[in-house]
């Protein structure tokens, strides 16, 4: 640890400057009593849409200096996820001001980039792991004082249980081969005991701060996270550890981590994995090292959190209804909030099908297309609302359009729309008509089109289903029947 930290301060004077100028991030500061330490990075999504959060803490050295070592924020940027890189400090395990300072930065976090509070993922590499972890299960033995529960955690290379970290340093100490482990576990006895007192002196201290604590006759700690997803990430290269450490899986933390994901599987939380590293670690400057951020396959696991977040992802979207999608029609999803129409305020998902000829204007079938919105149960429509729905909606359409199709500003003008609820028809339990008078973007010229809506109630699935059938031809032309024939095969469920 005294070589991690002098490291630190090397890596800090001369490299830190160039790392500044490499990476896509801002540095934010969270509260003035520290202007050395108290500020975290940020590197938010490529869109500028921020659909989720994941923090990622490190202990004993900047954020700046773990941007080189993983590209978890590239593909998290390019997947609508905010990343966010602290430093907790010299910490390595929780306490009282560790966890005060996490729940600062968090609310900071939310509170800076409009961020849903439902949509937080943290993760933790080594000592911050443990840290993480225990943080995730105290916001759920006790949300009240807690900003965000976390929806999913992870941890890298991580000792989950601090008392097995205190017998492995005197394992460590004992073996005395590697001097990097040695001075750790020096290190790491002397800052247990300022914290917490003697291991044999108040063991009870050390159960409570610890995320588990393996052998306990009952569950412990770990009881809070049977509900969340969680995965531990270890290079599990016992050759490696045996020829550099002299380490057999004893003197590693994997033991440990494969218990509490058997322990927590046994809870019934058949979201715990224990990942097994398909990559040596490596760290930035080329040298293997198990103890590295390079372990984490990067896709997989922001294509995890997404899932867990419950973030729409169109390429892996399987919807619970059914709609037909007729050969030679284009197919697009996308999840509310719509990015250029944010105020529509519902939840949940549309399912766009374009006619063949839909941005051909040469062809009969231009601009006629239909959509589905699978929206909230509790959402309020009628005619009111549709309209102001789909005047936002066009509207949005438009102006995300005016600049890459260079648009004067003399052919600009607002779009219109009117709605009213007419005779209901058969299989709907409301039915809208309307019109959009809008710029038709693509030909730069005035447009109407014509709108039948269709709502459903699907109950089962508690969803409302609105199916929108747009086109500017007349009511008698033929792609309304090819339109009506994709809602006749609308099914709530599959």
């Amino acid at each position: 640890m005294r070589s991690k930290i002098l490291l630190s301060i090397l890596c800090f004077g001369f490299i830190l400057p160039k790392i500044g100028y490499s990476q896509n991030s801002e540095k934010i500061f969270f509260d003035d009593k520290d202007s050395v330490n108290d500020y975290y990075l940020a590197v938010r999504p490529f869109s500028g849409n921020i659909k989720g959060v994941l923090v990622l803490f490190r202990s004993f050295i900047p954020p700046e200096m773990v941007l080189p070592e993983t590209k978890l924020q590239n593909v998290a940027s390019a997947n609508d996820v905010l990343t966010v890189f602290v430093s907790l400090k010299q910490t390595i395990s929780a306490d009282t001001a560790t966890m005060e300072r996490i729940n600062l930065i968090l609310k900071h976090v939310g509170q800076r980039f409009y961020a849903d509070t439902s949509k937080f993922a943290i993760g933790g590499f080594e000592y911050a792991g443990n840290v993480a972890l225990r943080y995730t299960e105290l916001t759920y033995q006790d949300p009240s004082r807690f900003y965000v529960q976390p929806k999913a955690v992870f941890a890298i290379n991580c000792p989950v249980d601090v008392i097995a970290l205190w017998h492995w340093s005197e394992r460590e100490i004992k073996k005395n081969f590697y001097p990097g482990s040695v001075g750790d576990a020096k290190y790491i006895l002397n800052d247990l005991t300022n914290k917490y007192g003697p291991l044999k002196d108040d063991l009870q201290k050390y159960v409570y701060w610890s995320p588990f604590y393996k052998d306990a006759e009952k569950a412990g700690n770990e009881e809070y996270l049977k509900n969340v997803p969680v995965r531990l990430y270890y290079d599990i290269d016992i050759d490696w550890q045996l020829t550099t450490r002299r380490n057999s899986y004893y003197d590693t933390y994997i033991p440990d981590g494969s218990e509490l994901i058997s322990r927590l599987l046994l809870l019934g939380n058949h979201d715990a994995e224990f990942v097994a590293s398909k990559q040596p670690g490596v760290r930035s400057n080329g040298l293997r090292n198990t103890d590295s951020w390079s372990i984490v396959d990067e896709v997989d696991c922001i294509q995890w959190l997404k899932r867990k977040l419950a973030i729409f992802d169109p390429n892996f979207y399987e919807p619970v209804y059914n709609l037909p999608s007729p050969a030679g029609w284009g197919i697009e999803r996308f999840s509310f909030p719509i990015d250029f129409a944010k105020q529509i305020p519902y939840k949940g998902i549309e399912d766009v099908r374009f006619t063949p000829g839909w941005g051909d204007n040469t062809n009969a079938e231009y601009w006629s297309y239909c959509f589905l919105w699978w929206i909230n149960a509790d959402a309020k429509i009628d005619a009111a609302s549709l309209q102001e729905d789909l005047k936002a909606y066009y509207a949005g359409l438009i102006a995300r359009n005016i600049g890459p199709r260079k648009i004067p500003k003399e052919k600009l003008f607002p779009a219109t729309v009117t709605i009213k609820k007419t005779m209901t028809l058969a299989g709907d339990d409301e039915t809208f008509t309307g019109s959009i008078n809008m710029l038709d973007y693509m030909k730069q010229q005035p447009m109407v089109l014509q709108a039948i809506i269709h709502k459903r109630l699907c109950n089962p699935q508690n969803h409302i289903a609105l199916f929108f059938e747009i086109s500017p031809q007349s009511a008698t032309h033929a792609v309304w029947q090819k339109m009506n024939t994709i809602f006749a095969g609308f099914q709530c469920n599959k």
